[in-house]
């Protein structure tokens, strides 16, 4: 009787080592998977998305889409870039619309300026500044006055 209890508390324990091989076994082929899969979502179009969305800005993300479209030209963009905008004049009207003058080009028949939104009636009367947009950044500007790309900044030049 007393073998048999030793074989049964043997056997018992070779059973809980093959199952603790099973349980371990298992965890491995999981980890593996899971370490192979991983390659596959990174070259996913969700992962290549995520990537490139956190290493480039909004504009360098159009031009990029512009290039795979195959619209992407070099001289429209030189075209439509604007280093530096001189407000030459304003000319307030009582009885119409106001005329601004940006690079020595007005604003009379509504033709836009290359680079440039300029909205007229924002003309302050008191002080004379006007709202320009350049590619998208808003500056308010006084007739004699620069703004520069480069710099960032407003000079007085009168």
């Amino acid at each position: 009787m007393r073998a048999q209890l030793v074989y049964i508390e043997k056997s018992r324990k070779r059973l809980d080592m093959s199952i603790l091989n099973v349980f371990t076994s298992l965890r491995a082929i999981l980890i593996s998977l899971s370490l192979l899969s991983l390659p596959g979502y990174a070259l996913s179009e969700d992962g290549i998305e995520g990537l490139g969305r956190l290493f480039v800005d909004a504009d360098q993300r159009e031009k990029l889409e512009a290039v795979r479209r195959g619209t992407y030209s070099v001289e429209a963009e030189e075209e439509s870039r604007v280093s530096n905008v001189r407000l030459n004049g304003v000319m307030m009207r009582s009885g119409g619309d106001n005329v601004v003058w940006i690079n020595g080009e007005s604003t009379l028949n509504g033709d836009p300026i290359k680079g440039i939104k300029v909205n007229p009636g924002s003309a302050n009367n008191e002080t004379y500044d006007v709202q320009v947009r350049i590619d998208g950044k808003r500056v308010r500007l006084k007739p004699g006055q620069n703004w520069s790309e480069g710099t960032g900044t407003i000079k007085d030049n009168y």
